[in-house]
C-alpha cells in the first residue's frame, strides 16, 4: 500500500513537472484579441458589434465572450505574465484529472501515468491562453460525468452535465456541439443492442463477436434525458443562437483554406496520430482483447474528426488516449481478472522520476528563453513606429490575418483581425 502511495505521488510531481516544463511562453494571436474584446464587454456588454475594424463590417458574434472577459481579467490582474501562469494551471489540471480518470477506471498505476505522460506531451503544442484550453479540461470534465451517470444514476452527475453545457456555450460556442458528439458513442451502443435484443435468428458476424462487446447502460435513460434537456442549454446565453449556428457557418465558410488549424490533417505529417493508429489497430489485431462498442466508436470517430480538422487532434489527446488506455488494459483480462500493469520496483520508481525531472528541466530552459509577445512573429517594432508617428484615426491599414490581433491589442484599427 505504502509503495503504491509513493507511486501516486510520484506520478503526480511527473505530471506537474512535465506541464510546467512543456507549456510554452510565447503568445498566439487569438490571446491579443480576446485581451480586447474582453475588455470591451466588461466596459459595454455584448451588443453583438464590431468595434475594431476601420471599414464597413456592422455585425459580429462574440463566440466566445465569457473565455473574452475572464482572460481580460486575468491579464489585468497580472499582464500577460499571469496569462502564461494560468495556462500552466489549467494544463496541471488536466494532466491530473487525466491520470486520476485512469488510474479509477483501469487500477494500472504504470499504465495511467505512461499514458498520462504521452498525452500531455502531446497536448503542449495546443497550451495557449486560448478558449480551446479550457475547453479540453470542460470535455475531460464531461467524460467523467458521463460515465459517473451511467454507473450512479446520482442526479448529481446530470446536472453537473447540464451546468457544463451551459459553460461550453458562453466560454467557447464553436465546440459546443462536441458536447453532445462526447454522448454519441454511448447512446449509439444503446440503440444497437436495442436492435440486437429484437432480432430472433442474429447473423453471423465473425470477428466482430470476437472483438466487440456491446452491453446495455442501466442508467442510459438518464443520459438521453441530459441529451435532450441540454439541447435547450445552448439559448442560456447572451450571444442569441450562436451555438447553433456558428460550426455550421465555420465548416460551409473558407476558413478552411486559409486557417492551419481547420485544415485537414496529412497523416505522414504528424506521428502522434500514426503513433495511435498502430497501437490501437495492433493491439485489436494481434492480441484477443475485447473493446466495448462505446469505446471503439468514440476511438475511431475522435480519429476521423482528427483527419478533419489539425485542431481535433487535441481532443484525440485528452479523450482518445483515456480510451486507448482502457483498451491497452483490457489485456490483462484476457487470462486473468485484474488490468493489465507492470509492477516497478522501489528503484525503478526513483530512475523514473529523476529521468523526468532532468529532461523537463532541460525542455523548461529552452521554453523559458520565448518572449510572451515574440518580435519574429509579430511587428512589434513596425507598430510602435505607426503610433509615434501616425494618426491613428486616418490611416486606413491593410494587415495580414495573423497579425490583426496584435494590431487590435495596441488600440491600431484593422482591416482584418
Amino acid at each position: 500500500m505504502k509503495k503504491k502511495k509513493v507511486l501516486v505521488f510520484a506520478s503526480l510531481l511527473i505530471i506537474v513537472l512535465i506541464c510546467i516544463a512543456f507549456t510554452t511562453r510565447t503568445l498566439q494571436n487569438d490571446t491579443f484579441y480576446n485581451i480586447k474584446i474582453g475588455k470591451w464587454i466588461l466596459k459595454h456588454g455584448v451588443d453583438m458589434k464590431e468595434h475594431f475594424t476601420w471599414h464597413s463590417i456592422k455585425e459580429y458574434t462574440y463566440p466566445h465572450w465569457l473565455f473574452d472577459v475572464m482572460t481580460y481579467k486575468v491579464y489585468y490582474w497580472g499582464g500577460v505574465s499571469s496569462l502564461y501562469i494560468v495556462s500552466v494551471v489549467i494544463f496541471i489540471s488536466i494532466g491530473v484529472l487525466f491520470y486520476f480518470m485512469n488510474l479509477k477506471q483501469n487500477k494500472s498505476y504504470f499504465l495511467s501515468l505512461l499514458f498520462s505522460i504521452l498525452a500531455m506531451i502531446m497536448l503542449a503544442r495546443f497550451i495557449t491562453p486560448r478558449a480551446q484550453l479550457l475547453t479540453y479540461l470542460l470535455f475531460l470534465i464531461e467524460i467523467y460525468l458521463i460515465e459517473k451517470l451511467l454507473l450512479t444514476n446520482y442526479k448529481r452527475y446530470g446536472i453537473g452535465l447540464l451546468a457544463l453545457c451551459i459553460l461550453i456555450a458562453n466560454i467557447h460556442a464553436p465546440v459546443w456541439p462536441f458536447y453532445f458528439v462526447l454522448m454519441l458513442p454511448y447512446l449509439f451502443e444503446y440503440i444497437v443492442k436495442l436492435i440486437m435484443d429484437k432480432i430472433k435468428h442474429k447473423p453471423k458476424l465473425g470477428i466482430f463477436v470476437s472483438k466487440l462487446v456491446v452491453e446495455k447502460e442501466k442508467n442510459i435513460k438518464s443520459l438521453i434525458v441530459v441529451f435532450v434537456i441540454s439541447l435547450f442549454c445552448g439559448l442560456v446565453t447572451p450571444i442569441g443562437f450562436t451555438a447553433y449556428t456558428y460550426f455550421i457557418k465555420i465548416m460551409m465558410g473558407n476558413t478552411m483554406e486559409f486557417i492551419e488549424e481547420h485544415q485537414p490533417l496529412v497523416l505522414v505529417d504528424n506521428l502522434f496520430v500514426v503513433g495511435y493508429l498502430v497501437i490501437m489497430f495492433g493491439t485489436l489485431i494481434f492480441t484477443k482483447v475485447k473493446v466495448r462498442l462505446s469505446d471503439a466508436v468514440m476511438m475511431l470517430g475522435l480519429l476521423f474528426m482528427a483527419f478533419l480538422g489539425i485542431r481535433h487532434i487535441a481532443l484525440l489527446g485528452v479523450i482518445g488516449m483515456y480510451y486507448l488506455c482502457r483498451l491497452i488494459c483490457n489485456i490483462g483480462y484476457i487470462n486473468g481478472n485484474r488490468a493489465l500493469d507492470y509492477d516497478l520496483p522501489w528503484y525503478g520508481i526513483i530512475i523514473v522520476t529523476i529521468t523526468i525531472i532532468v529532461t523537463t528541466g532541460f525542455v523548461y530552459k529552452v521554453n523559458a528563453k520565448g518572449e510572451y509577445i515574440d518580435a519574429n512573429i509579430y511587428p512589434v517594432e513596425m507598430v510602435d513606429y505607426i503610433k509615434d508617428n501616425l494618426d491613428l484615426k486616418k490611416i486606413r491599414l491593410y494587415n495580414d490575418y495573423d497579425i490583426g490581433s496584435y494590431l487590435i491589442y495596441k488600440d491600431i484599427p484593422v482591416y482584418i483581425d
